[in-house]
């Protein structure tokens, strides 16, 4: 590299080039241009291939751990209608509650080409303060939601006497959300997925939490989510794996 004159070259902070043309007299310096020159145009074209051609594999990497890598599932209550929702005897020492609710729940397969199959029947517990008192099916085992797709379940139930444990303080808070108009509920979504061609066994499970008041045939009330929980956590967890579910983690919908 001695044949270049680097003398002649610019090296910014560092002064002329040395003979060697990396180094500058003072201190260590990179000289760009000897060292472009000193590059034959085969070696420097070799280079510049293998760049390119890093880039497209690191490319084609990302877009596969993309595409394959499952992504789980979101769901969301899309609607909800409460047409009943009372004590169905308030003399009774054990609690009854009849009730006529609609729901509407999203699904949302946000992967690029893995379809996702319910390998278990889709529910909907509703739960007041806690406390389960109906279950709605949404989907049955083998329905598939597409890649980014998004599939709404509708449904509905009804009851003149459904036993829910609440205990004296739960039905104390019904009876004081009764009074009020507006009840705060719980929908708990309970499922398992499978996103093909992958066939490991996941679960679903989320809580989204609703402020509900009652519909009327001519005064329909909007349902409300309530404020600051607008994502249901979804576990996705192997089935071979139970003990690995976080117990008491749920955020609301």
């Amino acid at each position: 590299m001695g044949d270049f004159d680097c003398g002649a070259i610019d090296c910014g902070d560092c002064g002329d080039c040395c003979d060697e043309c990396f180094d500058c007299c003072d201190e260590p310096c990179f000289c760009f241009v000897c060292f472009s020159d000193a590059i034959s145009g085969k070696a420097l074209l070799r280079i510049v291939c293998g760049l390119v051609i890093f880039a497209v594999l690191a490319a084609v990497v990302t877009l596969l751990v993309i595409a394959l890598v499952p992504r789980r599932v979101s769901v969301s209550v899309e609607d909800a209608a409460l047409s009943r929702l009372a004590l169905a005897d308030k003399n009774a020492t054990a609690t009854a509650l009849s009730y006529d609710i609609s729901i509407a729940v999203a699904v949302h397969n946000g992967n690029l080409i893995m379809p996702a199959e319910h390998t278990a029947p889709l529910y909907a517990d509703l739960l007041f303060d806690g406390a389960r008192f109906a279950r709605i099916g949404l989907a049955t085992a083998g329905a598939v939601v597409r890649p980014r797709r998004r599939e709404v379940y509708h449904a509905t139930a009804a009851a003149d006497s459904a036993s829910v444990a609440l205990g004296s303080a739960g039905v104390a808070d019904f009876l004081q959300q009764s009074e009020a108009g507006e009840f705060q509920l719980e929908v708990k979504l309970v499922g398992e997925v499978m996103y093909q061609p992958d066939h490991k066994k996941h679960r679903l499970d989320a809580i989204c939490r609703l402020e509900l008041a009652l519909s009327t045939a001519t005064s329909p009330a909007m349902f409300k989510k309530v404020i600051f929980h607008a994502t249901a956590l979804i576990l996705m967890v192997e089935l071979a794996s139970p003990s690995c579910v976080p117990k008491g983690v749920t955020r609301a919908c």
